[in-house]
Protein backbone atom coordinates (compact mmCIF):
# COMPACT_ATOMS: atom_id res chain seq x y z
CA UNK A 1 0.00 0.00 0.00
CA UNK A 2 1.08 3.56 -0.69
CA UNK A 3 0.16 6.33 1.76
CA UNK A 4 0.18 9.11 -0.79
CA UNK A 5 -2.30 7.18 -2.97
CA UNK A 6 -4.60 6.72 0.02
CA UNK A 7 -4.39 10.39 0.94
CA UNK A 8 -5.04 11.47 -2.64
CA UNK A 9 -8.03 9.09 -2.76
CA UNK A 10 -9.34 10.80 0.37
CA UNK A 11 -9.37 14.12 -1.51
CA UNK A 12 -10.90 12.52 -4.62
CA UNK A 13 -13.75 11.15 -2.48
CA UNK A 14 -14.18 14.66 -1.00
CA UNK A 15 -13.76 12.98 2.38
CA UNK A 16 -12.95 14.76 5.61
CA UNK A 17 -10.99 11.86 7.17
CA UNK A 18 -9.07 8.70 6.34
CA UNK A 19 -8.88 5.81 8.82
CA UNK A 20 -6.42 2.93 8.47
CA UNK A 21 -6.75 0.07 10.96
CA UNK A 22 -5.45 -3.47 11.07
CA UNK A 23 -8.00 -6.05 9.89
CA UNK A 24 -10.19 -3.60 7.92
CA UNK A 25 -9.87 -1.93 4.51
CA UNK A 26 -8.93 1.76 4.53
CA UNK A 27 -12.06 3.79 5.29
CA UNK A 28 -12.97 7.42 4.58
CA UNK A 29 -15.60 9.70 6.11
CA UNK A 30 -17.76 11.39 3.45
CA UNK A 31 -20.34 13.94 4.65
CA UNK A 32 -20.21 12.33 8.09
CA UNK A 33 -20.63 8.72 6.87
CA UNK A 34 -17.90 6.06 6.99
CA UNK A 35 -17.25 4.46 3.58
CA UNK A 36 -14.78 1.60 3.04
CA UNK A 37 -12.36 1.92 0.11
CA UNK A 38 -12.32 -1.01 -2.31
CA UNK A 39 -9.04 -2.48 -1.04
CA UNK A 40 -7.88 -5.53 0.94
CA UNK A 41 -7.89 -5.43 4.75
CA UNK A 42 -4.79 -3.77 6.17
CA UNK A 43 -2.18 -5.94 7.89
CA UNK A 44 0.05 -4.87 10.78
CA UNK A 45 3.02 -4.86 8.42
CA UNK A 46 1.10 -2.70 5.91
CA UNK A 47 0.36 -0.15 8.61
CA UNK A 48 3.94 0.05 9.83
CA UNK A 49 5.03 0.72 6.24
CA UNK A 50 2.34 3.38 5.72
CA UNK A 51 3.31 5.23 8.90
CA UNK A 52 6.99 5.13 7.93
CA UNK A 53 6.11 6.80 4.61
CA UNK A 54 4.72 9.95 6.27
CA UNK A 55 6.40 10.23 9.70
CA UNK A 56 9.95 11.51 10.17
CA UNK A 57 12.47 10.07 12.61
CA UNK A 58 11.59 12.33 15.54
CA UNK A 59 7.86 11.61 15.08
CA UNK A 60 8.54 7.87 15.02
CA UNK A 61 10.56 8.22 18.22
CA UNK A 62 7.67 10.10 19.85
CA UNK A 63 5.30 7.37 18.72
CA UNK A 64 7.55 4.78 20.33
CA UNK A 65 7.88 6.64 23.64
CA UNK A 66 4.34 8.08 23.98
CA UNK A 67 2.43 5.37 22.07
CA UNK A 68 0.82 8.08 19.92
CA UNK A 69 1.89 11.01 17.77
CA UNK A 70 0.27 14.01 16.03
CA UNK A 71 1.85 15.71 13.03
CA UNK A 72 1.00 17.41 9.77
CA UNK A 73 1.82 16.10 6.31
CA UNK A 74 1.59 17.93 2.99
CA UNK A 75 1.20 16.76 -0.60
CA UNK A 76 2.09 19.73 -2.82
CA UNK A 77 -0.81 21.05 -4.92
CA UNK A 78 -3.17 18.46 -3.34
CA UNK A 79 -3.83 19.08 0.36
CA UNK A 80 -2.41 19.08 3.87
CA UNK A 81 -3.32 16.45 6.44
CA UNK A 82 -3.38 16.37 10.23
CA UNK A 83 -2.29 12.84 11.08
CA UNK A 84 -2.69 11.01 14.37
CA UNK A 85 -0.97 7.65 14.81
CA UNK A 86 -1.87 5.63 17.89
CA UNK A 87 -2.11 2.08 19.18
CA UNK A 88 -5.23 -0.09 19.21
CA UNK A 89 -5.06 -3.63 20.68
CA UNK A 90 -1.27 -3.29 20.46
CA UNK A 91 -1.44 -2.53 16.71
CA UNK A 92 -0.75 0.78 15.03
CA UNK A 93 -3.78 2.77 13.89
CA UNK A 94 -3.86 5.93 11.76
CA UNK A 95 -6.39 8.74 11.37
CA UNK A 96 -5.79 11.56 8.87
CA UNK A 97 -7.90 14.73 8.65
CA UNK A 98 -7.79 16.46 5.25
CA UNK A 99 -7.04 20.19 5.27
CA UNK A 100 -7.70 22.04 1.98
CA UNK A 101 -4.91 24.20 0.60
CA UNK A 102 -7.41 26.97 -0.17
CA UNK A 103 -8.99 28.65 2.83
CA UNK A 104 -12.67 29.32 2.20
CA UNK A 105 -14.29 32.66 2.99
CA UNK A 106 -17.19 33.22 5.39
CA UNK A 107 -19.58 33.31 2.43
CA UNK A 108 -18.20 30.12 0.87
CA UNK A 109 -18.61 28.30 4.20
CA UNK A 110 -22.14 29.66 4.70
CA UNK A 111 -21.26 31.39 7.98
CA UNK A 112 -23.48 34.17 9.41
CA UNK A 113 -22.39 37.76 8.74
CA UNK A 114 -21.90 38.34 12.47
CA UNK A 115 -18.72 36.20 12.28
CA UNK A 116 -17.01 39.08 10.47
CA UNK A 117 -17.95 41.44 13.31
CA UNK A 118 -16.52 38.98 15.83
CA UNK A 119 -13.33 38.59 13.77
CA UNK A 120 -12.86 42.37 13.82
CA UNK A 121 -13.18 42.80 17.60
CA UNK A 122 -10.41 45.08 18.89
CA UNK A 123 -9.57 42.94 21.92
CA UNK A 124 -10.90 40.08 24.04
CA UNK A 125 -11.14 36.29 24.07
CA UNK A 126 -13.11 34.51 21.33
CA UNK A 127 -13.76 30.80 21.90
CA UNK A 128 -14.67 28.45 19.06
CA UNK A 129 -16.30 25.32 20.48
CA UNK A 130 -17.75 22.03 19.28
CA UNK A 131 -17.06 18.34 19.11
CA UNK A 132 -14.23 16.82 17.05
CA UNK A 133 -15.06 17.14 13.36
CA UNK A 134 -17.54 19.99 13.79
CA UNK A 135 -15.54 22.39 11.61
CA UNK A 136 -13.96 24.56 14.34
CA UNK A 137 -10.55 24.70 12.65
CA UNK A 138 -12.06 25.58 9.27
CA UNK A 139 -14.06 28.47 10.75
CA UNK A 140 -11.04 29.76 12.67
CA UNK A 141 -8.95 29.56 9.50
CA UNK A 142 -11.56 31.70 7.72
CA UNK A 143 -11.37 34.26 10.55
CA UNK A 144 -7.55 34.46 10.48
CA UNK A 145 -7.56 34.59 6.66
CA UNK A 146 -10.08 37.47 6.71
CA UNK A 147 -7.86 39.47 9.09
CA UNK A 148 -4.75 38.57 7.10
CA UNK A 149 -6.30 39.87 3.87
CA UNK A 150 -7.99 42.99 5.22
CA UNK A 151 -6.04 44.32 8.23
CA UNK A 152 -2.44 45.36 8.91
CA UNK A 153 -1.78 43.25 11.99
CA UNK A 154 0.81 41.03 13.62
CA UNK A 155 -0.84 37.58 13.95
CA UNK A 156 0.79 34.75 15.94
CA UNK A 157 -0.68 31.23 15.96
CA UNK A 158 0.22 28.34 18.26
CA UNK A 159 -0.99 24.97 16.95
CA UNK A 160 -0.58 21.23 17.52
CA UNK A 161 0.09 20.58 14.69
CA UNK A 162 -0.18 23.47 12.18
CA UNK A 163 -3.20 22.78 9.98
CA UNK A 164 -4.09 25.61 7.57
CA UNK A 165 -1.03 27.52 6.36
CA UNK A 166 -1.44 31.32 6.25
CA UNK A 167 0.87 33.21 3.90
CA UNK A 168 1.35 36.80 5.08
CA UNK A 169 -0.70 39.27 3.05
CA UNK A 170 -1.66 42.63 4.58
CA UNK A 171 -0.84 41.16 7.98
CA UNK A 172 2.39 39.53 9.15
CA UNK A 173 1.61 35.97 10.25
CA UNK A 174 3.86 33.68 12.33
CA UNK A 175 2.76 30.08 12.94
CA UNK A 176 4.36 28.02 15.73
CA UNK A 177 3.95 24.24 16.09
CA UNK A 178 4.00 22.45 19.44
CA UNK A 179 6.90 20.02 19.66
CA UNK A 180 8.79 21.55 16.75
CA UNK A 181 8.91 25.28 17.50
CA UNK A 182 7.79 25.39 21.12
CA UNK A 183 7.24 22.91 23.99
CA UNK A 184 3.64 23.62 25.07
CA UNK A 185 0.58 25.84 24.57
CA UNK A 186 1.17 27.68 27.86
CA UNK A 187 4.84 28.35 27.17
CA UNK A 188 4.08 29.39 23.57
CA UNK A 189 1.44 31.81 24.76
CA UNK A 190 3.90 33.37 27.19
CA UNK A 191 6.45 33.73 24.39
CA UNK A 192 3.82 35.14 21.99
CA UNK A 193 3.11 38.00 24.39
CA UNK A 194 6.74 39.11 23.89
CA UNK A 195 6.44 39.04 20.08
CA UNK A 196 4.39 42.26 19.62
CA UNK A 197 1.17 40.49 18.54
CA UNK A 198 -2.18 42.12 17.80
CA UNK A 199 -3.95 38.78 17.34
CA UNK A 200 -3.08 35.41 18.92
CA UNK A 201 -4.57 32.05 17.94
CA UNK A 202 -4.09 29.28 20.52
CA UNK A 203 -5.03 25.90 19.05
CA UNK A 204 -6.73 24.64 22.22
CA UNK A 205 -7.29 25.70 25.83
CA UNK A 206 -6.32 22.44 27.52
CA UNK A 207 -5.77 23.52 31.12
CA UNK A 208 -6.19 26.29 33.67
CA UNK A 209 -2.65 27.60 33.14
CA UNK A 210 -3.21 28.21 29.41
CA UNK A 211 -6.59 29.76 30.17
CA UNK A 212 -5.03 32.17 32.69
CA UNK A 213 -2.46 33.36 30.15
CA UNK A 214 -5.10 33.71 27.43
CA UNK A 215 -7.22 35.90 29.70
CA UNK A 216 -4.12 37.93 30.61
CA UNK A 217 -3.41 38.45 26.91
CA UNK A 218 -7.00 39.60 26.31
CA UNK A 219 -6.83 41.86 29.36
CA UNK A 220 -3.69 43.58 28.03
CA UNK A 221 -5.35 44.55 24.75
CA UNK A 222 -4.87 41.54 22.47
CA UNK A 223 -7.50 39.69 20.45
CA UNK A 224 -7.17 36.00 21.36
CA UNK A 225 -8.85 33.10 19.53
CA UNK A 226 -8.91 29.53 20.81
CA UNK A 227 -10.95 26.31 20.83
CA UNK A 228 -12.45 24.10 23.50
CA UNK A 229 -14.34 20.81 23.18
CA UNK A 230 -17.79 21.76 24.47
CA UNK A 231 -21.21 21.47 22.86
CA UNK A 232 -22.74 24.92 23.42
CA UNK A 233 -22.12 28.33 24.95
CA UNK A 234 -23.52 27.56 28.41
CA UNK A 235 -21.54 24.32 28.74
CA UNK A 236 -18.44 26.24 27.63
CA UNK A 237 -18.79 28.66 30.53
CA UNK A 238 -19.38 25.78 32.95
CA UNK A 239 -16.28 23.98 31.63
CA UNK A 240 -14.10 27.08 31.99
CA UNK A 241 -15.19 27.64 35.58
CA UNK A 242 -14.66 23.95 36.40
CA UNK A 243 -11.03 24.17 35.21
CA UNK A 244 -10.16 26.30 38.25
CA UNK A 245 -10.03 25.54 41.99
CA UNK A 246 -13.13 26.76 43.90
CA UNK A 247 -11.22 29.59 45.58
CA UNK A 248 -10.26 31.06 42.16
CA UNK A 249 -13.66 30.87 40.47
CA UNK A 250 -15.01 34.23 41.62
CA UNK A 251 -11.95 35.99 40.16
CA UNK A 252 -12.30 33.94 36.96
CA UNK A 253 -15.92 35.04 36.56
CA UNK A 254 -14.81 38.66 36.89
CA UNK A 255 -12.10 38.19 34.26
CA UNK A 256 -14.47 36.42 31.88
CA UNK A 257 -17.15 39.09 32.33
CA UNK A 258 -14.53 41.71 31.45
CA UNK A 259 -12.50 40.00 28.73
CA UNK A 260 -14.72 37.46 26.95
CA UNK A 261 -15.68 38.75 23.49
CA UNK A 262 -17.68 35.81 22.12
CA UNK A 263 -18.34 32.09 22.24
CA UNK A 264 -19.14 30.48 18.88
CA UNK A 265 -20.30 26.86 19.09
CA UNK A 266 -20.60 24.84 15.89
CA UNK A 267 -22.27 21.70 14.56
CA UNK A 268 -22.55 20.44 10.97
CA UNK A 269 -25.87 19.68 9.24
CA UNK A 270 -26.39 17.73 6.03
CA UNK A 271 -27.18 20.03 3.10
CA UNK A 272 -30.66 19.25 1.74
CA UNK A 273 -29.96 20.02 -1.92
CA UNK A 274 -26.22 19.86 -2.52
CA UNK A 275 -23.45 17.58 -1.37
CA UNK A 276 -21.59 18.60 1.73
CA UNK A 277 -22.58 19.98 5.10
CA UNK A 278 -23.70 23.33 6.48
CA UNK A 279 -22.38 24.92 9.68
CA UNK A 280 -24.98 25.47 12.41
CA UNK A 281 -23.85 28.05 14.96
CA UNK A 282 -24.77 29.09 18.48
CA UNK A 283 -23.36 32.57 19.11
CA UNK A 284 -22.90 34.30 22.46
CA UNK A 285 -21.50 37.84 22.58
CA UNK A 286 -20.50 39.75 25.66
CA UNK A 287 -23.41 42.18 25.91
CA UNK A 288 -24.21 44.01 29.16
CA UNK A 289 -26.78 41.32 30.04
CA UNK A 290 -24.34 38.47 29.32
CA UNK A 291 -21.50 40.16 31.23
CA UNK A 292 -23.72 40.65 34.30
CA UNK A 293 -24.88 37.01 34.20
CA UNK A 294 -21.27 35.74 34.04
CA UNK A 295 -20.15 38.07 36.80
CA UNK A 296 -22.94 36.86 39.09
CA UNK A 297 -22.41 33.19 38.19
CA UNK A 298 -25.85 32.84 36.57
CA UNK A 299 -24.65 30.59 33.76
CA UNK A 300 -28.06 28.90 33.49
CA UNK A 301 -29.57 32.21 32.34
CA UNK A 302 -27.30 32.53 29.29
CA UNK A 303 -29.61 30.67 26.85
CA UNK A 304 -32.33 33.20 27.61
CA UNK A 305 -29.95 36.09 26.88
CA UNK A 306 -28.77 34.46 23.64
CA UNK A 307 -32.35 33.79 22.50
CA UNK A 308 -33.11 37.52 22.40
CA UNK A 309 -30.78 37.65 19.34
CA UNK A 310 -29.16 40.92 20.38
CA UNK A 311 -25.99 41.79 18.41
CA UNK A 312 -26.33 38.73 16.17
CA UNK A 313 -26.60 36.18 18.99
CA UNK A 314 -28.55 32.99 18.37
CA UNK A 315 -29.21 29.57 19.85
CA UNK A 316 -28.50 26.41 17.88
CA UNK A 317 -32.22 25.77 17.74
CA UNK A 318 -32.95 29.20 16.28
CA UNK A 319 -30.32 28.73 13.57
CA UNK A 320 -31.65 25.25 12.76
CA UNK A 321 -35.15 26.70 12.31
CA UNK A 322 -33.72 29.48 10.10
CA UNK A 323 -31.94 26.94 7.90
CA UNK A 324 -35.10 24.82 7.66
CA UNK A 325 -37.22 27.83 6.65
CA UNK A 326 -34.61 28.73 4.02
CA UNK A 327 -35.00 25.16 2.63
CA UNK A 328 -31.32 24.41 3.24
CA UNK A 329 -31.80 21.47 5.62
CA UNK A 330 -34.61 18.95 6.08
CA UNK A 331 -36.96 18.93 9.03
CA UNK A 332 -35.54 15.56 10.06
CA UNK A 333 -32.02 16.98 10.12
CA UNK A 334 -33.12 20.03 12.11
CA UNK A 335 -34.75 17.85 14.76
CA UNK A 336 -31.77 15.46 14.84
CA UNK A 337 -29.37 18.26 15.74
CA UNK A 338 -31.71 20.24 17.99
CA UNK A 339 -30.94 20.89 21.63
CA UNK A 340 -34.70 21.03 22.26
CA UNK A 341 -36.50 19.20 19.40
CA UNK A 342 -39.92 20.28 20.64
CA UNK A 343 -38.93 23.94 20.55
CA UNK A 344 -37.44 23.56 17.05
CA UNK A 345 -40.59 21.82 15.80
CA UNK A 346 -42.62 24.79 17.01
CA UNK A 347 -40.22 27.27 15.41
CA UNK A 348 -40.47 25.34 12.15
CA UNK A 349 -44.24 25.75 12.30
CA UNK A 350 -43.82 29.50 12.78
CA UNK A 351 -44.66 29.53 16.50
CA UNK A 352 -41.97 31.87 17.76
CA UNK A 353 -43.24 33.29 21.04
CA UNK A 354 -40.31 33.52 23.46
CA UNK A 355 -40.61 31.91 26.87
CA UNK A 356 -38.47 34.33 28.91
CA UNK A 357 -38.16 31.89 31.77
CA UNK A 358 -36.23 29.38 29.69
CA UNK A 359 -34.89 31.23 26.68
CA UNK A 360 -36.74 28.79 24.40
CA UNK A 361 -39.98 29.03 22.44
CA UNK A 362 -43.46 27.70 22.94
Amino acid sequence: MDMQRLLKATIQFNASDLHVQVGSPPTVRVDGTMVAINAPPVTAENLRELVAQVANESQLQRLESDRSCDFSYSIPDVARFRINVFHEQDNLCLAARSIPLKIKSFAELGLPAVLQDIAEEQRGLVLMTGTTGSGKSTTLAAIIDHLNRTERLRIVTVEDPIEFVHVSQKSLVAQCEIGRDTPSFAESLRRALRQDPDVILVGELRDAETMRIALQAADTGHLVFSTIHTTNASFTMQRLVAMFPPDERELLQTELATNLAAVVSQRLATNKKDKGRIPVLEILRNTAVVSKAILEGRIASLPQAIANRENGMQLFDQHLADLYKADRISGTEALRLATNPEAVAMLMRGMSTLDTSSGLVH
